[in-house]
């Protein structure tokens, strides 16, 4: 046996093609969405996170097959229009935003479904489009199991909660920058990764 103070976690490149939506509202900049989604996610490494803080102590490759899930998903979608009026934020800043958006939904979302976070699986669409120009950008809570399990339509049932208990969450959280508390951990995230996904939030 080997002691030690770390556990790993899978690095990932996923892909989400929409099958069906089964219903879609606009939101004012977004879009919110449920319906069936097609996942094709490969492992490509993985991260060492210590115990307790979740701090990223190393990482590692892998070369592992590709994975094929059908399920369902709640998604938003961030016009690229919108996204473009956030000049104060750089390209990727705006993209480290978003991840930590996605990281904060899926802790506040799992404790509205009374789920394990890792029943949720969190994806996002390219920043580019096949021709190359930049498009709408989408944000993926999926049913992290085959067919799905009935948690997306509570999500977009509960967006209004959903939203609000993140900003809250994101509020009250004491950290700086980002901690894995709220939107991840800072070297992960990015430095304004709390700062944008608030602004995401307070638009939403």
């Amino acid at each position: 046996n080997v002691e030690c103070n770390y556990y790993t976690d899978a690095i990932d490149y996923t892909q989400v093609k929409v099958i069906e939506t089964f219903e879609t509202e606009p939101l004012s900049p977004a879009a919110r969405s449920y319906g069936e989604v097609r996942i094709n996610r490969q492992i490509v490494g993985f991260k060492k996170l210590k115990f307790y803080t979740a701090e990223n102590v190393g990482a590692g490759k892998l070369a592992m097959p590709e994975q094929e899930l059908h399920t369902t998903a709640f998604w938003l979608t961030f016009p690229h229009k919108f996204l473009q009026s956030l000049t104060e934020y750089s390209s990727a800043e705006r993209q480290s935003g978003l991840t930590g958006l996605g990281n904060i939904l899926r802790t506040v979302g799992s404790l509205l479904l009374m789920c394990d976070p890792r029943d949720l699986g969190v994806a996002m669409s390219s920043d580019q489009d096949r021709s190359g120009s930049e498009s709408d950008r989408e944000l993926y809570l999926y049913d992290n199991f085959s067919g799905g399990i009935g948690q997306s339509e509570p999500l977009y049932q509960m967006h209004a909660q959903l939203m609000q208990r993140s900003r809250e969450l994101l509020t009250a959280c004491p950290c700086e920058a980002g901690c894995p508390s709220c939107v991840g951990p800072l070297g992960e995230v990015g430095e304004k990764a709390k700062e944008v996904a608030d602004r995401f939030l307070r638009d939403l």
